[in-house]
């Protein structure tokens, strides 16, 4: 009698548990935030998954890579998204770097034309140097001789106008990962690659001729706001805004688009085991626009972190079925190739 006595009371405590365990999982809220890069296409996603299933609600703050990285390390959010590496202030906890999401960094231009008062901005023509050196303030006239060379159809139509340039005031992955290409092409103009932009000026501090905006939101509206700036963004935060052509390493001048970005990301094969990939910043691809990056998740994969199951869930789907099916219309590139494949394995680690 005692023996089933004792097997029902068991019983009873197993049923309690599954009871309890089951809403324990659901509706579960995972706080992630971080770039404002990926943001445009990650709130996408996770409107999509948040209405798919019922056991996760994924939230997102566009911080900044910066304080993204932060708030992973100590544990604010429970994921984060970066567009650059750790510089410091890594976690203890194992995680990973997993390339999310791709896409192209523009250089808006608030730029009319002369003579009928339209927009010249997606006419301008910047090679890599040229571009590095308006950034750097040692190009300050839109009809400097140097911008008229390359732009000799439309020479006529440039105004006398000066340069303005607007930077993130933020911890930004934008601004690391434009100051990498700047850095690889002008490395005597532009030393240092970190996430403050404004401290990497040649010099050490803001050029007279710049305004600094927080978030890419923020620099697209000083743009907006400020005849002749110029700005970084990316491609989903610039909304069709025009922006400059820009010379690849074929010395074709290329629009920044979905389709000129992948051509770039998808010939980027050098992917380490943490998932970072070293960009190629003279890829001579055809077509190919040279200012692409990769947007990376921050995630945990020694099982301590909460709902480790739901951060996997996201991801995969984030990468294997929204970045195909919204990425391109929201401009930017999904993963793809040999990224796609380290990706896949990565978030196989996320617990």
């Amino acid at each position: 009698m005692r023996r089933s006595l004792a097997i029902l009371a068991g019983m009873a405590v197993a049923a309690s548990t599954i009871a309890f365990a089951s809403p324990a999982s659901a509706n579960q809220t995972i706080p992630a935030g971080g770039a404002t890069f990926p943001e445009v296409f990650i709130r996408a996603c996770l409107g999509d998954f948040n209405a798919s299933q019922s056991n996760f609600t994924v939230s997102y703050q566009g911080t900044g890579s910066g304080t993204g990285q932060r708030n992973f390390t100590n544990g604010q959010f429970v994921f984060a998204m970066s567009d650059s590496a750790y510089a410091s202030g890594e976690p203890t906890f194992e995680w990973e770097y997993i390339p999310v999401i791709g896409g192209a960094v523009t250089f808006p231009i608030n730029l009319v034309n002369a003579k009928n008062g339209k927009t010249l901005g997606s006419s301008i023509q910047l090679k890599q140097t040229t571009l590095a050196k308006i950034l750097g303030g040692v190009i300050t006239s839109w009809r400097d001789p140097e911008i008229l060379k390359d732009n000799s159809r439309i020479a006529a139509s440039i105004p006398e106008q000066n340069i303005t340039v607007v930077y993130r005031s933020d911890g930004s992955g934008t601004s690391n990962n434009t100051l990498q290409h700047l850095n690889a092409w002008t490395p005597t103009i532009w030393s240092k690659v970190q996430n403050d932009f404004g401290t990497a000026f040649p010099g050490g501090k803001p050029i007279a001729n710049s305004l600094s905006g927080r978030g890419n939101a923020g620099v697209m509206s000083s743009v907006a706001a400020t005849p002749g700036a110029i700005g970084y963004v990316d491609l989903g935060d610039a909304k069709g805004y025009p922006a400059a052509r820009i010379q690849n390493a074929n010395g074709e001048f290329v629009a920044p688009s979905s389709a000129s970005a992948a051509k770039n990301l998808a010939s980027q094969t050098n992917i380490n085991a943490k998932g970072l990939v070293q960009l190629d910043y003279n890829l001579k691809v055809p077509g190919a626009y040279p200012v692409s990056i990769f947007s990376y998740a921050l995630a945990r994969t020694d099982g301590r972190g909460p709902n480790g199951l739901g951060v996997r869930q996201f991801l995969d789907y984030t990468i294997q079925k929204c970045g195909p099916s919204k990425a391109a219309s929201l401009g930017y590139v999904p993963v793809a190739g040999k990224v796609l494949a380290k990706s896949r394995e990565l978030v196989q680690l996320v617990k």
